[in-house]
């Protein structure tokens, strides 16, 4: 026998009505998203946020919600944000690393165009000639 409630109404352990709320966005194969949900919002609270959205972005919103609780779950003290600044950090990271090897590239361009042996050498290159 297969149940017909969607992952809030069982986790929940309430009957699932027809107009449930919770069903479109938390389908009962996955019992997961809503318990993350439930434990940072609340369901009453994520009931209220799903009314005042219009109906096309509750979708967007139930996976931003679950994606900070999933977060704040994980690491309650930053939760997503801890993340971000993850993120952050290795963007900054690379960016000097990106830097570095431009200034390094910078350094070696004007020995190669004073040296008109390896500037030949280049330019034979260019055109397929080696030697």
């Amino acid at each position: 026998m297969t149940s017909k409630r969607c992952a809030a109404c069982k986790h929940l352990r309430r009957r699932c009505p027809s107009d449930c709320i919770f069903s479109p966005y938390f389908p009962p194969n996955n019992p997961h998203r809503f318990s993350y949900i439930h434990k940072i919002y609340g369901a009453s609270n994520v009931a209220h946020i799903l009314n005042d959205i219009p109906v096309d972005r509750r979708a967007e919103a139930v996976d931003s919600m679950y994606y900070e609780a999933y977060c704040r779950v994980r690491n309650p003290v930053y939760g997503s944000v801890g993340i971000v600044t993850i993120l952050n950090q290795e963007i900054y990271n690379a960016q000097c690393e990106l830097a570095s090897i431009q200034a390094h590239i910078a350094s070696l361009a004007p020995k190669v165009e004073h040296d008109p042996y390896q500037q030949q050498q280049v330019d034979n290159d260019a055109f397929g000639c080696f030697h």
